[in-house]
């Protein structure tokens, strides 16, 4: 049931229309396209990455694409983890969370069925961030498991930003590039097949119509069940039109569309058990139950469509002004219904496990709430005016802009007509004995929506031609509302609830570059999430305990430094830091509601990294992340000095690949991966563990020709028993050891 829009929301939309009446101003047949060398802060601008250039596979020499952050990630005074198109090429990445594996320190989360997010759920360093995920720059509003097909780098800010993303990003954002149009005719094709009944088959076709202006499509098609998971799948396809006007001039525009269908089967993992006599609580698999086993019923579903539409505008105005305006409409929906289960120290399951008795069959309760339907949409505008200029003999460069956004979320939820009942932990049954009936609910109905309003300006300044100071302010507007309802005609809600918050984020540093390959830097950024801004991915975004909350607030400091070595061929990176976040949230493991605010907690670490070429042939990609976490204070005395929930102590990735015989008929390239992330807490109580993840992969490829490609990779080589995405009750085993045959084609 819909409502009026309130001011704020108006206002977002008033702005996000403004801005698209500029761009069509600016871009009108008045305004000339006069040729430049410069490069575009719009990612569809840069040339295609020529993997010969000295430094090509120094990740550290990469732009980031969007203008809120224009240096290359060398000159940036932050932590940045770059997953480059070669390595997800290589390693035949076919979603996001699969590329975020090279980067130490994010781990996935499973996710509440009430409206938590069963797909792409990311922690960094810890820290939630399920609503910290652009792409282009702009907020990916949906609820939903993303394709790889359209991306063409995967870049992992780490650290609170709140001046250049604002809401969340404790832990860092996570930012997608999309494969979109540019200059240069060119066409490839991909056809993918492995165990597990994988298919796969992607195309991505290139064509300049004129001097400056081109046109893209990539298409996708996939289906595959995953290994050693009985009845878990996807079958999901996509397309992705984009047409990009005055490339390699001053004035530059790409419009693009993506539509991704996923229907899978959602996998809830299996439960964590307490030995009788023991603490802690350890995966199902650890006591020798099958890794395989999927509890739950075939009526599961998780089915997503999202289409988004976006349009990236940058007018170079002079030497001194540049403007950019981007803008991005969502539309998202979701059918989806799970089943978790649990095997808890307060039922009969873990006695009879461990009882010795072949004739007491343990039997897992079923639990989670009921299906439901979604449908969001969501718009966002956000334009930057950079100034590059100097006094005196001091250089500036100065942006300021604003950052407009809108979301709304419907949500109706469905009842079960019978119980579901309890099964074997040893075999589960699936078979479904109840119907999917409407809910008989007060709150069956849900309606949410969200509008920031934020202005922002961030201030770099050259003492000298190597020494530079940054600063930045954020201000963020940010008001949420949500009313629920029965089913039915009933035009009045039956709760009505709203959250209010203004707050003002900063950041402050300063970079020491000696020469083009050296940056010493120190940095200090903060950002806030406020309630309720988990408009479509929490169970519940606002309740009448959490609508008065006052924002988290996190502070970073980092002392790093990044060196290039071999003319930049190689880049070497460090670097130390402390985040803090006070008023800390804690989530009902059952229903996902929050239960208080108040808790504060630490996490320091070292992270280190080497990208590049060692020699023209060999290649590597290597992270180490150590992360020092604690509780400092809490509500709950005996959590104090406790570990954080979901943050290992060590984490690394290892991707390298050498070329043998290149440039002859016999060449290979072989490449050899290494992910490792030690055990971690899965409560604040650290009474729940996964254990530590060890995965050895491997890829052969040959070049056919100077048109074709052979490939084949080899995941989790000696079929370890992996747990990959971890919840404060259950954990999902990894894919079994997998194979995938691929061939490409390049013209």
């Amino acid at each position: 049931m819909k409502k009026p829009l309130s001011p704020a929301a108006a206002a977002s939309q008033g702005a996000l229309l403004a801005s698209l009446a500029l761009v069509t101003t600016v871009t009108s047949p008045n305004h000339a396209f006069a040729q430049t060398t410069e490069a575009s802060g719009n990612a569809v601008a840069l040339s295609p990455i020529d993997v010969q250039a000295p430094g090509a596979a120094n990740t550290q020499n990469s732009s980031l694409g969007i203008s809120r952050l224009p240096a290359t990630v060398q000159d940036t005074p932050q932590t940045v983890n770059v997953v480059s198109p070669e390595v997800m090429q290589q390693q035949n990445v076919t979603t996001i969370d699969q590329a975020l594996r090279n980067v130490p320190g994010v781990t996935v989360s499973i996710g509440e069925g009430g409206g938590g997010q069963n797909g792409d759920q990311f922690r960094i360093r810890g820290f939630e961030a399920r609503g910290d995920v652009y792409q282009d720059g702009l907020r990916d509003f949906g609820v939903y498991t993303r394709d790889s097909f359209n991306t063409e780098q995967v870049a992992v800010v780490k650290g609170p930003s709140g001046t250049a993303f604002g809401a969340g990003t404790v832990g860092g954002a996570i930012m997608l590039s999309g494969a979109n149009a540019r200059l240069g005719n060119f066409a490839t094709g991909t056809l993918s097949a492995g165990n597990g009944d994988l298919f796969r088959a992607t195309a991505g076709l290139n064509y300049q119509l004129n001097e400056t202006t081109a046109v893209r499509l990539n298409v996708m098609a996939h289906t595959n069940n995953v290994v050693e998971r009985d009845n878990v799948g996807s079958e999901r396809w996509g397309v992705a039109p984009s047409i990009s006007f005055g490339l390699g001039t001053d004035t530059t525009m790409t419009i693009a569309y993506l539509h991704q269908q996923d229907n899978r089967v959602p996998d809830y993992g299996v439960p964590l058990i307490t030995r009788p006599g023991t603490t802690m609580a350890l995966p199902a698999p650890e006591f020798g139950v099958r890794r395989a086993n999927w509890y739950g019923f075939d009526s599961d579903r998780d089915d997503t469509t999202a289409d988004t539409l976006t349009v990236r505008f940058e007018r170079k105005i002079n030497d001194t002004f540049t403007l950019n305006s981007d803008s991005r409409v969502g539309i998202y929906s979701r059918e989806f219904a799970a089943t978790p289960v649990s095997c808890s120290i307060a039922s009969t399951c873990p006695a009879n496990l461990f009882d010795g008795n072949p004739a007491t069959v343990p039997m897992v309760a079923v639990g989670g709430p009921g299906p439901y339907s979604q449908d969001t949409w969501g718009m966002q505008n956000i334009t930057t005016l950079t100034s590059r200029f100097t006094t005196g003999s001091l250089r500036h460069e100065l942006i300021t802009g604003w950052d407009a956004w809108y979301q709304d979320d419907s949500r109706t939820s469905y009842a079960y007509s019978s119980t579901r009942p309890t099964r074997s932990l040893f075999s589960p049954s699936h078979a479904v004995n109840y119907r999917v009936v409407p809910s008989t609910s007060a709150t069956a109905n849900r309606d949410t929506d969200g509008t920031t309003l934020a202005l922002f300006g961030t201030e770099r300044l050259w003492l000298t031609p190597e020494f530079s100071l940054i600063g930045g302010l954020r201000w963020d507007h940010f008001d949420t509302k949500t009313e629920t309802y029965p089913n039915g005609t009933v035009a009045v809600p039956v709760t009505q609830l709203s959250s209010t918050s203004n707050t003002l984020n900063w950041r402050a540093g300063a970079s020491y570059e000696p020469t083009r390959h050296q940056n010493y830097y120190i940095s200090v950024s903060t950002s806030s999430s406020p309630a309720g801004q988990y408009i479509t991915s929490a169970p519940t975004p606002l309740a009448a305990t959490t609508s008065d909350l006052d924002p988290e607030q996190n502070i970073l400091y980092e002392v790093g430094a990044k060196i290039g070595l071999l003319d930049g061929r190689i880049g070497l990176t460090g670097a130390l830091f402390r985040i803090e976040k006070d008023n800390a949230r804690e989530m009902d493991p059952l229903t996902g509601d929050v239960l208080r605010s108040g808790d504060s907690q630490r996490n320091q670490g070292i992270e280190l990294g080497i990208t590049g070429n060692i020699t023209p042939e060999w290649v590597i990609n290597a992270n180490y992340t150590f992360l020092d976490s604690e509780t400092t204070d809490s509500a709950t005395a005996a959590n104090i000095g406790n570990r954080i929930q979901y943050v290992p102590r060590h984490a690394a990735s290892l991707w390298t690949t050498y070329e043998v015989m290149k440039d002859t008929p016999t060449n290979f390239l072989l490449g050899f991966g290494v992910t490792y992330r030690s055990e971690v807490y899965l409560n604040p109580a650290n009474t729940a563990q996964a254990p530590d993840y060890l995965s050895f992969d491997a890829m052969v490829s040959h070049n056919i020709g100077d048109k074709l490609r052979l490939a084949l990779n080899v995941y989790n080589i000696g079929d370890r028993l992996n747990y990959e995405s971890l919840f404060s009750s259950r954990v999902i085993p990894a894919s079994g050891r997998t194979f995938t045959l691929s061939l490409t084609a390049n013209y």
